[in-house]
């Protein structure tokens, strides 16, 4: 089978692009205002995951207490006494917006707006916005991060996180 220059020079091209793309998507999620809208869109979701986010500190507290699972242990006895499912209370930030207030080498101050919307259904959106149902709900909070083993993470303190 005979070897088309043109195609080895294509799949080079290829794979360099790719991997300039994943060098430069790794960085951006490295910031710390990448960190707080990634953080933001794990604790809205309810989604465990937002563990990740946080430091040593805010993770558990002095009496050894996950803060997130009992964050989310109380969202789910909040939906289970208004008469929800936990997801009912899911919200998607659909705009957010960080500004750095302040930041060295070892911490960080970002200011995060955020608009929310319920996140029932995917089609919720669209019939939402038809029948102007749609309920926006704007948050503002300011997000202490420290560095914290190379990696930027979240402070104590961060949204309705218990402390």
């Amino acid at each position: 089978m005979k070897k088309s220059p043109r195609l080895i020079s294509l799949v080079a091209a290829l794979l360099i692009g790719l991997s300039l793309h994943a060098s430069s998507a790794w960085a951006e999620g490295s910031t710390p205002a990448q960190v707080v809208k990634n953080f933001t869109k794990a604790y809205y979701m309810l989604e465990p995951s937002m563990a990740d986010f946080l430091s040593e500190d805010a993770l558990i507290n002095e009496n050894d207490v996950d803060m997130v699972e009992l964050y989310l242990r109380l969202q789910d006895r909040d939906a289970y006494n208004r008469g929800y499912q936990t997801s009912y209370l899911q919200m998607k930030p659909i705009l957010m917006k960080t500004t750095v207030l302040s930041m060295d080498d070892t911490s960080a101050q970002i200011q995060i707006n955020a608009t929310t919307i319920r996140s029932i259904n995917p089609l919720y959106r669209i019939v939402g916005y038809v029948f102007c149902i749609l309920e926006e709900h704007e948050t503002q909070d300011t997000i202490s991060l420290i560095k914290e083993d190379g990696a930027w993470k979240i402070g104590p303190g961060a949204f309705d996180l218990p402390i």
